[in-house]
């Protein structure tokens, strides 16, 4: 038999299997999400196929539930307990809104409930008056240099790697800011909206 076949052979065979166990380790899956109306605050509507959260001036006198939210904000029905998980949104270029992640055992009400307003939860906010990006966690802000250039975001957690980063979708990507913190919960998907018309869509 050939000894080059044989190498070869050898070689694309490994490469095949360093190339799985890369695949199992660093593996992110795109990830799908619908927003839980059950912790929507009455002042934003939830599209019917539960991937929008549009901010409302009009009470939307969602039934009572142990789980909504006082304010503008929601949460999704599926969590991460671990892995490494990514989901694409889009923000309306008017109106601010922030995305980010939260601990199921977040405040549902007063000024602490705010998404960033505590130690359970991690934001990413556009300002429509300069569009310039905050981001919040335990009501520590940092201003961000960057200038808004286009209103989609890519949310990045790697729950074990202790890992939560965001990634404005330009052409190229570009890397906005990356949270390290130890996870001690499942983390859900955290939307909120302010202004007239402002939405944010779940988009992967």
């Amino acid at each position: 038999m050939d000894v080059d076949l044989i190498s070869e052979t050898l070689l694309t065979g490994l490469a095949g299997i360093v190339t799985g166990v890369k695949g199992k380790i660093y593996r992110q899956e795109a990830t799908d999400m619908l927003l839980d109306i059950n912790t929507a605050g009455n002042n934003v509507s939830i599209s019917g196929d539960r991937k929008t959260v549009t901010f409302s001036h009009t009470d939307q006198r969602y039934p009572s539930a142990p789980g909504r939210f006082q304010y503008r904000q929601v949460l999704t029905t599926r969590s991460f307990p671990s892995g490494r998980h990514y989901w694409d949104v889009e923000g309306r270029k008017s109106g601010a809104w922030g995305v980010g992640v939260s601990y199921p055992s977040i405040e549902r009400r007063g000024d602490q409930s705010g998404i960033g307003n505590n130690n359970k939860s991690w934001c990413l906010y556009r300002w429509y008056y300069n569009n310039n990006y905050t981001v919040r966690h335990d009501s520590n802000d940092i201003n961000l240099p960057h200038v808004s250039s286009c209103r989609r975001i890519r949310i990045s957690l790697d729950y074990e790697a202790r890992r939560l980063s965001f990634y404005e979708l330009s052409d190229p990507i570009r890397h906005l800011h990356t949270f390290t913190a130890t996870f001690t919960e499942p983390l859900h998907g955290a939307f909120w909206v302010d202004g007239k018309g402002a939405w944010v869509r779940i988009i992967s």
